[in-house]
Formats: C-alpha cells, structure tokens, sequence
C-alpha cells in the first residue's frame, strides 16, 4: 500500500516537475524565435535600402555620364584612389619635370614617430 502511495506522490512530482520545465522552456524558445525573426526582418530591410541606395547612386552616376563621360571617368578614378589611399601613411610623389622617371618616396609614419613631442 506504502508502494502505491509513492509511486503516486512520484507520479504527481514529476508531473509537476515537467510542467514546471515546459513553463521555463516554451516561453524562452518563443521569445528566442520571436528576436531570430526580428532580427532577420531588420536584416532583410537593411539589404533592400542597401541595394536601392546603390541602384539610386549608380542610376545618377549613369546620367551624369551620358552628359560627360570623361569627366565622370576621371572623377570615379579619383574617387577611388581616394578610399583605397586614404589609411595609407606613405606617400609617393612623381616628378615628371625631372624627366628621369624618379618617383619620391616619404614614409611620414616615421618621419611623425621621429618628431619630438612639443607638448
């Protein structure tokens, strides 16, 4: 009789166990799949005006073209030596008056490490 007692009262703990588990669980994993979605809605939303501002910017390059094409080539060109050069710490100087083809190298990282602080 003590045997069937037990087990009941065991039977009735773990039931409360489990439905204690599931009530810490089921809400956690919604609130996690609720943030994935958000998050990939944000991340949709950011790709699409990503790409409509690159279609915007190219459409007023392409008429900007039409009207003068050297000129935009040439302003593309500079633009872009621009970004990649712009961490660059040396410099490269071409002096084509010379007429030797020497091009000056000055390596301003160091020459700024060398100078003396006038703080």
């Amino acid at each position: 009789m003590q045997d069937a007692i037990k087990a009941r009262e065991d039977k009735e703990r773990m039931s409360f166990e489990a439905q204690a588990y599931a009530n810490d669980i089921v809400p956690n994993a919604r609130g996690a799949a609720a943030r994935q979605l958000q998050d990939a809605e944000g991340y949709r939303a950011r790709v699409i005006a990503d790409a409509e501002g690159e279609a915007s910017r190219f459409t007023q390059i392409l008429f900007e073209y039409e009207k003068a094409p050297e000129v935009t080539r040439q302003r593309i060109y500079i633009e872009t030596l621009e970004a990649v050069l712009a961490t660059s710490t040396k410099v490269l100087l071409d002096a084509p008056e010379s007429g030797g083809g020497n091009v000056i190298y000055l390596p301003l990282d160091r020459l700024m490490e060398r100078r003396p602080s006038t703080q």
